[in-house]
């Protein structure tokens, strides 16, 4: 029950992205995703173009191979959708390379000196990992990838990628609840309604904040004069006066001085609790795996990891592994994602995160098959829409190798045009493609023009794994007529 409530709190975190999706601001005015994400992008792009041609003079776009980076949880609908923003915002398909945050750190991680090693009795050098270690990587609140360095130095992932909705963002939605909960939900409405400048302002500080706490220190945080006279406008009377006045829960843990709030270590820490309590008890889950069973260092990155008692919490919970916080933890996934585009082998396999597959048909059996999926074709009774798994959930895939082939004919013999539906499924073994688990990535046609053999003509579908995205095809055997995917991953449609 656990795991299912932590599935659908996932779910809520990842949200669809989508052509059709509309972001709306504090105002209410909407504006499509697409053009959002691509704009950033764009404004990223230019930016750094033109500190480059500062540095180096001569310099072209040509000259850029440009790496971008997304969580591994992500679905494949959702790289699509950033591979698509990417493109809008100016970017060459041929030079946009997509990397995964958790693997592009793993990377880093491994060709840094990160551990000790004794030698020579006590002594203690720093080294890299040899092959045969294994590593659990702790991008903190969005992905946990575990890998094994192989005796090339390449990484071979030892489990799909996992994650939650435990980071820093979720600290910053508790924070701000705090806030609303202290002054009250019509004058933090009366702030946040007139001022969404400082609003702003109180988002960037507290994200300075939080992660330079100290474990004993109280926490001084600029508010602003607008946040504190909205409270007196609502109230009546100051902050200052209600919290001496003990007349509010927080009038032991917070004070005002001048524009400011000081607040105790204490009532600090109470946002940092659930999030730092659902990572461990996720990483407990997964160290009870026995594919997990040789992981004996955890590496922690991302910008939460630099909060002292986000490390104290999984080094008192996991005695006995080595956890460590490479210096700049925090760019670990900036610096792993370049080296990653120089040699995007580094990652050798993987262990696929979904359920891949085509939607076929086979004879009906009523004792099996529901009555809705029954249909006659050539004269036979058949079941449509059966998930025909070709890689399963937890699988082992080679980057750039591994190709799995299947089988497949025309459903009527007179067909000169066969249509494959690829699905993906978060069910280790789903039985049809209508089931809640699947999603349709979508359809690829091939023409099949000859239809002397009838039914009896074999088209060959293959899925391709790339390095971070999958390819299909169809074949029909003996010929030259071939399809390749091109999925419309962006669809909400199941």
């Amino acid at each position: 029950m656990k795991e299912d409530n932590e599935a659908a709190e996932l779910a809520r975190h990842r949200r669809l992205l989508g052509q059709s999706l509309k972001l709306k601001e504090a105002h209410g005015n909407s504006m499509a995703a697409m053009d959002i994400f691509s704009d950033a992008i764009r404004y990223l792009k230019d930016h750094f173009l033109t500190t480059l041609n500062n540095s180096v003079k001569g310099t072209s776009e040509d000259d850029v191979h440009w790496i971008l980076t997304m969580p591994a949880i992500w679905s494949d609908a959702a790289k699509q959708f950033m591979r698509e923003a990417a493109e809008q915002a100016g970017i060459l398909k041929y030079q946009l390379t997509l990397a995964l945050e958790p693997e592009a750190a793993a990377i880093y991680c491994k060709e840094i000196a990160v551990k000790t090693s004794k030698e020579q009795g006590s002594s203690k050098d720093l080294s890299a990992f040899t092959p045969g270690e294994h590593f659990l990587l702790l991008d903190i609140g969005v992905d946990i990838t575990c890998h094994e360095v192989i005796n090339d130095g390449t990484l071979k992932e030892k489990h799909p990628p996992t994650g939650g909705p435990w980071g820093g963002t979720v600290v910053d939605e508790a924070y701000f609840g705090f806030l609303q909960d202290l002054v009250g939900q019509e004058a933090w409405k009366d702030f946040t309604k007139n001022n969404p400048a400082d609003k702003l302002e109180l988002e960037r500080m507290f994200e300075m904040k939080k992660r330079n706490l100290k474990k004993n220190d109280d926490t001084i945080i600029r508010v602003g004069m607008n946040f504190l006279q909205s409270y007196n406008n609502v109230c009546k009377c100051t902050l200052a006066k209600t919290l001496s006045e003990k007349k509010t829960i927080y009038s032991t843990t917070v004070e005002v001085k001048k524009e400011k709030l000081k607040i105790q270590n204490s009532q600090i820490m109470e946002f940092f609790e659930g999030p730092m309590n659902a990572i461990v008890e996720h990483l407990e889950r997964l160290f009870a795996r026995k594919s997990l069973v040789r992981v004996n260092t955890i590496l922690m990155v991302g910008g939460f990891s630099e909060l002292d008692q986000m490390k104290e919490k999984i080094e008192s919970s996991f005695p006995g592994k080595d956890v460590i916080r490479p210096v700049e933890a925090n760019l670990a996934v900036l610096k792993g994602a370049v080296m990653f585009g120089h040699s995007p082998q580094a990652i050798c396999e993987r262990a696929s995160p979904r359920t891949y597959g085509i939607s076929t048909s086979v004879p009906y059996n009523d004792r099996i098959h529901p009555k809705k999926l029954y249909f006659v074709s050539d004269g036979n009774d058949m079941a449509t829409d059966i998930f025909q798994v070709m890689v399963r959930a937890g699988q082992p895939v080679i980057m750039g190798k591994t190709k799995v082939e299947h089988i497949c004919h025309p459903a009527h013999g007179y067909d000169t045009e066969a249509t494959v539906e690829v699905y993906e499924s978060t069910a280790e073994s789903p039985a049809y493609t209508c089931d809640s688990s699947c999603r349709r990535l979508g359809e690829l046609r091939v023409q099949i023009p000859d239809t002397s053999r009838g039914k009896a003509r074999r088209i060959v579908v293959a899925l391709h794994f790339g390095f971070t995205e999958l390819k299909v095809t169809a074949t029909e055997e003996g010929t030259n007529h071939k399809a390749e995917a091109k999925f419309d991953c962006l669809s909400t449609k199941s």
